[in-house]
């Protein structure tokens, strides 16, 4: 899966003159035969994967996918819906299987000399591109243009690559024996007469004259933003790939001319406005980041926290299918498929459209640095990154429990085991320490991923992210629970002198014998030095024991009082203090 998205977010380099634009990956929301465009508040021709707000349907409105409880898309305030027809390999058996995609990416372009008076598009518009009938390429249809902006094919709306070692662009599935996946990629109209939101027919736009740049024709004025969506199939992971197969989009193309694209807005108009006046005409290279307004909802999250909702059509269009959704029959071409190839016969009942709900938002708490959370006692710290693949923030225990994990959960898992400190992570790990790795930096914004304790709860929580972990203290003086992690004061003959730094620029602070231990204590470490017959013992990285009879001070080491935070707990005795990243707790005896 992550392969593809890879793959996917990194096309930006392939969209021509790609320098003035914003890219938003979006997650698969729903799939089935739903065109609120096309059949509105029925069931559509044909099956489409689509991404975007939770409540689209067949009855979705700008009104009702604005209050959608979530997006499927990176940018929450983006609640827009946007689809495209399923694509299914046919086996020789006469049986389908549909081709695996992860969601889509959606660019929003600026194009053409007059870019900058680009508006954003009005609350209840629609647009459609492409033509699902086509099946072959249309050479004589074109664009508006002049002799400074000649038009253009509008057959090369549609086109396809094969992301392998050389990308080749063609308007039609040229190439399905692709490793790295096959990418269909449509434009949309960008150019509106300022008048209807949405004509069946698609006369309320019309392209650029070079598509996806130029100028609008004198009859479609206003310039508006342009949606260049792309969908990569996973068509080298098709189970049982035979010479005698077939890829097939949903309206019955096996062509890919017919492939097409719809879009609904369900943006927050505010949020559109602003990002069409300062960040699509920018040189940005499309990152998120670079557009302050679309980074205040960016989400890392948003496939997880907006996960597909339950199809709305009570049709089998996923897996493993007898036929095509919609009984639509398989036409080549090169004429125009019939209406009547893209209909169930009257005999063959008509599936059942659910009732749906439309959803609300749901508020998300978001607790700000140093404030209490849940209780007046859990003073938050903030989102620290965190990997598994080097120290972790918090180390002395963790657990995890998808279902019921939420922050006061892990905050009583990590202070009845007597641990100060709670980290929340990953929406479903809970970390626990008494003090926080010296590496760990806080600050981090990318601790969005929603705790799945909440996940259907009123109110929803924050629980991390990947590789990035929200961290709680409690402070409360009087609960028992928590008694604080420290270096023991003597251990034998050998009393605690404090800190050591151990630059190791000219070598270790304790120059005699070593000893790494998983199991380390304060006990361990003076015990083996002590057998060495050394007089100073000094514990470092929570594991690690040096031996020495002087302090190297040519290298650099010096006594400090040891930090306050910082420390790490010993790896065989969390309740103990074993020194840090380059700092030794000390142990010294005159006499053994």
């Amino acid at each position: 899966m992550s392969r593809f998205f890879t793959t996917i977010t990194l096309a930006f380099a392939l969209v021509s003159s790609a320098d003035a634009f914003f890219r938003i990956n979006c997650a698969n929301i729903q799939r089935g035969r739903i065109d609120p465009l096309v059949n509105p508040g029925t069931l559509a021709a044909h099956s489409h994967s689509i991404v975007g707000g939770s409540n689209i349907g067949v009855n979705a409105t700008f009104d009702s996918l604005l209050n959608s409880r979530c997006t499927s898309c990176e940018v929450g305030t983006d609640k827009s819906a946007y689809w495209a027809p399923t694509l299914y390999y046919k086996y020789p058996n006469g049986s389908f299987y549909e081709v695996y995609h992860n969601g889509a990416v959606v660019y929003y372009l600026g194009r053409g000399p007059n870019v900058n008076q680009t508006v954003p598009f009005p609350e209840g518009f629609m647009i459609l591109s492409g033509d699902k009938s086509a099946r072959s390429y249309d050479n004589t249809t074109y664009t508006y243009g002049t002799e400074q902006y000649p038009g253009r094919p509008v057959a090369d709306r549609i086109s396809f690559n094969c992301i392998d070692d050389e990308i080749v662009e063609k308007q039609y599935m040229h190439d399905t024996s692709c490793k790295n996946g096959m990418r269909a990629q449509v434009h949309f109209q960008s150019c509106w007469n300022g008048r209807e939101l949405y004509k069946p027919d698609n006369s309320h736009v019309a392209y650029q004259s070079a598509i996806d740049n130029g100028i609008c024709p004198p009859t479609h004025p206003v310039q508006i933003p342009h949606i260049f969506l792309e969908v990569l199939y996973a068509v080298a992971d098709v189970p049982d790939l035979t010479d005698d197969g077939l890829f097939v989009f949903s309206q019955g193309d096996p062509t890919g001319y017919g492939f097409h694209a719809d879009f609904q807005n369900g943006w927050d108009p505010d949020v559109l406005a602003n990002a069409t006046q300062n960040c699509l005409a920018t040189d940005d290279f499309g990152q998120i980041s670079n557009c302050p307004i679309l980074l205040d909802s960016q989400s890392s999250a948003f496939g997880f926290n907006c996960p597909e909702q339950p199809p709305q059509v009570d049709e089998p269009t996923r897996g493993l299918i007898d036929k095509l959704p919609g009984c639509i029959e398989i036409t080549f071409g090169p004429e125009a498929a019939s209406a009547s190839s893209m209909t169930c016969p009257p005999s063959v009942p008509r599936p059942v459209i659910r009732q749906t709900v439309d959803s609300v938002p749901l508020p998300t708490v978001r607790p700000a640095v140093g404030s209490t959370y849940p209780t007046p006692n859990q003073q938050y710290l903030g989102c620290f990154n965190d990997s598994a693949g080097t120290q972790r923030t918090l180390t002395a225990y963790s657990t995890s429990n998808y279902s019921f994990m939420t922050v006061a959960f892990c905050q009583e898992i990590c202070n009845s085991r007597g641990f100060r400190l709670s980290g929340v992570e990953y929406a479903m790990e809970c970390y626990c320490d008494s003090v926080i790795n010296p590496t760990a930096i806080s600050g981090w914004r990318d601790c969005n991923w929603n705790c799945g304790g909440t996940m259907d709860l009123p109110q929803q929580e924050v629980c991390g992210g990947y590789g990035y972990i929200n961290v709680y203290n409690n402070t409360d003086p009087d609960d028992e629970r928590l008694v604080p992690a420290r270096a023991k004061e003597t251990v034998g003959k050998f009393a605690n002198k404090g800190c050591l730094t151990d630059p190791n620029t000219s070598g270790r602070a304790l120059l005699g014998p070593a000893k790494f231990d998983a199991n380390m204590t304060n006990e361990m470490c003076v015990g083996f030095c002590q057998g060495e017959g050394m007089h100073f013992a000094g514990i470092e990285f929570g594991a690690e024991c040096y031996c020495g009879d002087d302090i190297n001070e040519a290298g650099g080491a010096v006594i400090r009082t040891c930090p306050v935070q910082g420390l790490m707990l010993c790896a065989g005795n969390q309740k103990q203090l074993c020194g840090g990243p380059s700092l030794m707790t000390l142990f010294y005896s005159a006499t053994l």
